[in-house]
């Protein structure tokens, strides 16, 4: 993937066709949700002013640069599905039509709220997705507008910014209508796992997108430092448990020179409760996309499992079992 000084950045879709990742002309204007039990508004330096318009038009202003230097690299390619396809649910979302992909036990103990990477689809993480459902837990995924997947004509990440915020929003708002009075992780892979971070408290002193609701939250190969948007302090107000999960080889060309730059949210967070999971030889397509990476990924979703049962079920068995998760030559485990 390269980036081109001025140039909207581009990539190859997985049919080979060039895609615009970033594109230069302003975005169409689109309003945050109040939908969840949540009211999406902004602090200083912006109007503390509830979802209108403008709004995400301040948010965009601030963001737009710092979006189009880092935001445009975390782009997603897809994987054929493995299994029968989840349900798939229509809900409106701000006046428009928002597609969830849903994987719903029959007795769900928690739900699972999971954004994709940037121009992805829930679709590419069926393997791990899949597993979580069948071990409990309803795993609702938007569909986000910069999805190459997505009907409308704009899959410009920096667009999709706030969007994305009103797509967790509504999506977790669906959930409780489908499974009341349970509790809440929030889930995601790259672009995405900014997305989830931005739901359990990241960003807040910029966006105030925190729910109440989220009680852990589990992020594959974040993104590290992006100028103007993402430093250290963005994650001080990320105080629930965290699962950062990447590899030393989880480098993407361009952005993340150094895979050690995914570790930043588990680093600058509020020690407590936090993990980090880093696999050898491990790149950035674990979260399901790189058959390779199977038997990573078998034992991500077993400590997966260990930390959502522990951190959001509350079963006191499963934090004994993450305090003496095993370590291997394959992966290696930090905690704080």
């Amino acid at each position: 993937m390269q980036r081109d000084a001025g140039l909207p950045v581009r990539t190859r879709n997985a049919c080979g066709g060039n895609r615009h990742l970033v594109d230069s002309q302003p975005p169409h204007r689109r309003s945050l949700s109040h939908e969840g039990g949540r009211t999406l508004w902004t602090k200083s330096p912006f109007r503390a002013s509830k979802g209108a318009e403008g709004d995400i038009m301040q948010i965009f202003g601030h963001l737009r640069r710092a979006i189009l230097g880092g935001i445009g690299l975390l782009s997603a390619t897809f994987a054929q599905p493995v299994s029968a396809a989840p349900e798939t649910v229509t809900i409106k979302a701000d006046q428009r039509d928002l597609t969830l992909s849903v994987w719903r036990p029959e007795a769900p103990k928690a739900v699972i709220i999971f954004s994709h990477g940037g121009n992805g689809a829930p679709a590419a993480y069926e393997k791990l997705l899949e597993t979580w459902k069948t071990a409990g837990f309803l795993v609702v995924a938007p569909l986000h507008t910069d999805s190459f997947k997505h009907p409308g004509p704009d899959h410009g990440l920096q667009t999709a910014f706030p969007i994305r915020i009103a797509d967790f929003a509504a999506a977790e708002a669906w959930a409780n209508e489908a499974a009341p009075g349970l509790p809440h992780a929030a889930a995601g892979h790259s672009y995405g796992s900014l997305t989830a971070m931005i739901g359990g408290g990241a960003l807040d002193s910029m966006v105030h997108a925190k729910s109440r609701q989220i009680k852990a939250v589990i992020a594959f190969s974040s993104p590290g430092t992006i100028p103007g948007l993402i430093n250290p302090a963005s994650f001080s107000t990320l105080d629930v448990p965290l699962l950062m999960v990447t590899g030393d080889a989880d480098v993407v060309p361009g952005f993340a020179a150094d895979w050690k730059a995914h570790l930043l949210p588990f680093e600058a967070a509020p020690a407590g409760a936090k993990y980090a999971w880093i696999g050898t030889g491990v790149t950035h397509g674990l979260a399901g996309r790189d058959p390779a990476e199977d038997a990573a990924l078998s034992n991500v979703v077993k400590l997966s499992l260990a930390f959502l049962e522990a951190h959001v079920v509350g079963n006191p068995a499963a934090v004994d079992a993450l305090t003496s998760w095993k370590q291997s030559g394959a992966a290696v485990l930090r905690t704080r």
